[in-house]
């Protein structure tokens, strides 16, 4: 998947990530919620990520990895998923993206990529944490947390601020929460790439606006 292979129907996931195609459209579904974690002393600690997928998508992945055929997947065969994610979605910074202003800051690798199974609910539920690889001062600068990805193959939804959970942060920190509008432009982009079939690539805008960043929900954080 670009998620799982891409998160798509498990088969076309895994497909379209070892050839890094491009989908017009999401195929994946994510209800996602973001921790932004403090180290109490003003700096940004780590944040975690907690992932849940849509039903289609789970249903897709047992019979790809349930090894022993008992119709779930056991321990060890969730493991084999996280890997699987864990490794597919690196090239893509893991859909996570923490910035200041227009500068990226760099983050280490996941080092757990959880995944666990909600039979109730028939969802794949993935959790991992992520920490900053040089210090960042949060009391000095506005950081931006975002998850989005950057060819609309995994549509990811944060339905109101409480999915965006501030922990041990400065008292002062002020908080945004921010549902970007497309206008216009925007608008007409994103219709002439819905018509595009699966096995074509998505096109930069001629102006070169990243799209996928510029429509993505964030919480913008500001504890100066």
């Amino acid at each position: 998947m670009r998620g799982i292979g891409a998160f798509g129907v498990l088969a076309a996931a895994l497909v379209a990530l070892s050839t890094g195609a491009a989908s017009a459209h999401p195929h994946v579904f994510v209800d996602a919620k973001m921790e932004i974690i403090g180290d109490g002393h003003g700096r940004l600690a780590e944040i975690r990520n907690i992932w849940s997928m849509d039903e289609l998508f789970s249903a897709s992945v047992i019979p790809d990895f349930d090894a022993d055929g008992n119709g779930r997947l056991d321990k060890p065969e969730l493991e084999a998923v996280g890997k699987q994610v864990e490794s597919s979605i690196a090239e893509w910074s893991y859909y996570t993206f923490v910035s200041r202003g227009a500068e990226d800051i760099a983050m280490q690798p996941p080092s757990t990529f959880d995944v666990t199974y909600d039979a109730k609910k028939g969802k794949l539920l993935f959790v991992f944490t992520m920490k900053p690889k040089s210090e960042v001062d949060l009391t000095k600068e506005a950081i931006t947390f975002s998850v989005y990805d950057k060819t609309y193959f995994v549509a990811f939804n944060f339905p109101d601020e409480s999915h965006f959970i501030e922990k041990n942060l400065p008292v002062l920190c002020k908080k945004a929460f921010v549902v970007p509008s497309p206008d216009e432009a925007a608008t007409r982009w994103m219709n002439s790439i819905a018509r595009f079939n699966s096995d074509q690539t998505v096109p930069m805008p001629e102006d070169g606006v990243d799209f996928s960043k510029v429509l993505a929900t964030r919480l913008e954080l500001d504890c100066r």
